[in-house]
């Protein structure tokens, strides 16, 4: 067990639930590629000492200096951050196991992850006050800081999550992120499964990992919504995923 590969993930009140899409993302890769592993729950005010303390790299994300996933490969003392950084050195490392960024596709996938991150307001908008309710006290008041004054300009993220005429457009909008998803990976044909056509990867690994935010947070309804959007895609794609998702 000294040997096996550890993921850094973000601790919530919920017993052994992964909920953070960007942590999920490794988490799926991981189970993808089929590399053991071992799970560190971290509460986010300790991020940051304990990526300076393994020696993990500034990431920069949102402003933050220092986020989560990060893994540690005790097999190559690498220690990674970012997930599709995590997705690259995992291939690269363990070649003869399933890829999840094919020879290749490195520069579409980075461009992907460009072009799917500007859909995704709408969920943030959701998503980011729904999930103070399932951290602990000291990641709520973390969680609250940072992300009312990086992305919402201090608002409260109570007075963030739309109500009313606003639920209507906002929700909308949310719908046309996953058409716009949708019709790429249509492109490989109306009855295409994932973004490589009948081949799983990283880019349906990262859309997946997202709407599993969405199923953890959201309300039953609003996740039952969502599932029902583009003929059933998204449910077929997270039923696909679930043996990816465990936990250990």
């Amino acid at each position: 067990m000294s040997n096996i590969l550890t993921l850094y993930d973000i601790a919530s009140t919920v017993p052994g639930q992964a909920w953070s899409p960007n942590t999920t993302k490794a988490r799926y890769a991981l189970n993808f590629k089929g590399i053991p592993f071992k799970t560190v729950w971290v509460e986010h005010p300790d991020i940051e000492a304990l990526c300076k303390k393994i020696g993990a790299k500034s990431t920069s994300a949102t402003g933050l200096q220092y986020t989560l996933p990060v893994i540690h490969d005790p097999s190559t003392g690498a220690v990674v951050s970012d997930s599709i950084e995590i997705a690259q050195y995992l291939d690269a490392t363990y070649p003869s196991l399933p890829r999840l960024i094919p020879a290749g596709t490195a520069a579409l996938h980075y461009a992907f992850t460009d072009a799917h991150a500007a859909t995704l307001g709408p969920l943030y908008a959701y998503a980011l006050p729904a999930t103070l309710l399932i951290l602990n006290p000291a990641g709520q008041d973390y969680f609250r800081r940072t992300r009312e004054k990086l992305l919402f300009g201090g608002r409260r993220l109570e007075d963030v999550t739309p109500t009313g005429d606003e639920h209507v457009v906002m929700w909308k909008k949310l719908q046309d992120g996953l058409d716009q998803v949708d019709g790429w990976i249509s492109k490989n044909g109306s009855d295409s499964k994932y973004f490589m056509g009948e081949v799983m990867g990283y880019a349906d690994i990262t859309i997946g990992a997202y709407l599993r935010w969405a199923k953890v947070v959201l309300e039953k309804e609003k996740w039952e919504d969502i599932l029902s959007w583009n003929g059933g895609r998204w449910a077929n794609l997270m039923r696909d995923l679930e043996k990816y998702e465990t936990v250990l």
